[in-house]
């Protein structure tokens, strides 16, 4: 990791902690705003700081329609909990759906050797 990626994730470390429980989230925007790493609408360089500081720091960062807060009861992380499983199966879902559609689909697909997916 460069120089300005460290003082970036050090930067939104120190943000992000000050952003405890549900009612006090900070959007990606607004961190954005404080450490200019991206320039594009969807924030792609800070959400990935933010993983970051999730899986290397072990800092439990939820997100919610809000922005980002670090946990403060159980209860937030209970409910953090649930909203992830529920992303998680509807994912899965939306992949075994768009593999059965594939298989049926009437046009044609092309097939690849490396692959056993139709």
């Amino acid at each position: 990791m460069g120089e300005e990626s460290k003082k970036a994730q050090e930067r939104v470390k120190e943000i992000i902690l000050k952003h405890k429980g549900f009612d006090n989230a900070i959007s990606s925007r607004e961190i954005n705003e404080e450490i200019d790493v991206d320039n594009v609408g969807s924030f792609p360089g800070t959400r990935q700081i933010i993983r970051t500081l999730i899986i290397d720091e072990e800092i439990p960062i939820a997100s919610s329609g809000n922005g980002y807060y670090v946990v403060e009861t159980e209860e937030e992380l209970a409910e953090y909990l649930e909203s992830l499983e529920g992303r998680m199966l509807s994912i899965a879902d939306r992949k075994w759906a768009i593999q059965r559609a594939a298989v049926n689909w009437e046009e044609d697909i092309e097939s690849s050797e490396d692959r056993d997916l139709l």
